[in-house]
């Protein structure tokens, strides 16, 4: 996975590698975490959606944000206006909210704790009657 913010998406991995390669950075950051003596009470992994991902790639990381959990930390997702949305349905960034509820109900679905959002009265009632929806299983 690409670690630096120069990447662009030709530099990224393969949408069929992109959960290994994600997990194998988070293994290491964490390793110099540890060496450094952060606690892991400190830590939150964000996967870096549409960071140094082609839209594809974005979509999988959500599609198995659960693989994830194996790191027994809180996993941050923040797909809000981003522009892996319009490869699904195109769309400027003003116009994404859809899109980005979407992915963010993904995203909790998948184990998310933390949402990064621009339209955060909205992506609260989303979330929540998706709560309510679910407490009625």
């Amino acid at each position: 996975m690409c670690r630096h913010r120069s990447c662009t998406t030709a530099t990224a991995p393969t949408p069929h590698r992109i959960m290994k390669d994600m997990a194998a950075f988070f293994a290491h950051s964490l390793a110099i975490a540890d060496e450094a003596g952060i606690s892991r009470g400190n830590i939150v992994l964000d996967p870096g959606i549409g960071f140094g991902k082609t839209p594809e790639q974005s979509l999988t990381a959500l599609a198995r944000l659960d693989e994830f959990r194996v790191f027994g930390l809180p996993l941050l997702v923040g797909a809000s206006r981003k522009r892996f949305i319009s490869s699904v349905t195109a769309a400027e960034p003003d116009q994404r909210l859809g899109g980005s509820i979407a992915a963010h109900l993904a995203a909790v679905k998948g184990g998310a704790r933390i949402i990064r959002t621009h339209d955060v009265l909205e992506t609260v009632q989303a979330l929540r009657v998706a709560a309510a929806i679910e407490d009625q299983r």
